[in-house]
C-alpha cells in the first residue's frame, strides 16, 4: 500500500465477496468506487409534506381537529358528571351503587356469554365452600 500524504485522502473501503479460487467466496475490504453504483430499479416518486408545502393551511387543519377532540373531551367530562349524580341520587334512595354498576355490566354481556359466566362463578363458590 502506498503511503498517504495530507494532499489524498484516504480511499473509502466496503465489503466485498471476492472469489477464493476454490470456488468459493471469501469476504474482504476492497476500496470503494469513486461514484455510487446506480440504485437498481425505479427512483421513488416524492411526495410533498402537506405542512411544509402549505403552513397555514395545515396548521388549521391541525387546530381543528384538536378543538373538535377537546369539544369531545369536555362532552365525555360532562357526561361522566351526569353519571355520578344519578348513582349519588340511587345511593340517596337506598340503592347500592356497587350492585348496579354489577348489573349495567351485565347488561352489556350477551346472554350466552352472562350464563357461562354465571355457571363458572358458582362452580368456583362452590369448590371453595362459599354456598
Amino acid at each position: 500500500m502506498q503511503a498517504q500524504t495530507v494532499d489524498t485522502p484516504a480511499p473509502t473501503m466496503r465489503m466485498a465477496s471476492v472469489p477464493d479460487g476454490k470456488g468459493g467466496f471469501i469476504h474482504q475490504l476492497v476500496a470503494a468506487p469513486a461514484t455510487p453504483i446506480a440504485a437498481k430499479g425505479r427512483k421513488k416518486r416524492h411526495v410533498p409534506d402537506p405542512i411544509k408545502a402549505n403552513p397555514d393551511a395545515a396548521a388549521q387543519q391541525l387546530r381543528q381537529f384538536i378543538e373538535r377532540i377537546e369539544s369531545i373531551d369536555s362532552e365525555i367530562i360532562g357526561m361522566q358528571e351526569d353519571r355520578r349524580d344519578v348513582f349519588l341520587e340511587a345511593k340517596a334512595t337506598g340503592f347500592d351503587p356497587k350492585g348496579m354498576k354489577a348489573i349495567i355490566t351485565l347488561r352489556k354481556m350477551d346472554p350466552t356469554s352472562r350464563t357461562e359466566n354465571e355457571a363458572i362463578f358458582e362452580t368456583y363458590k362452590s369448590a371453595l365452600g362459599m354456598e
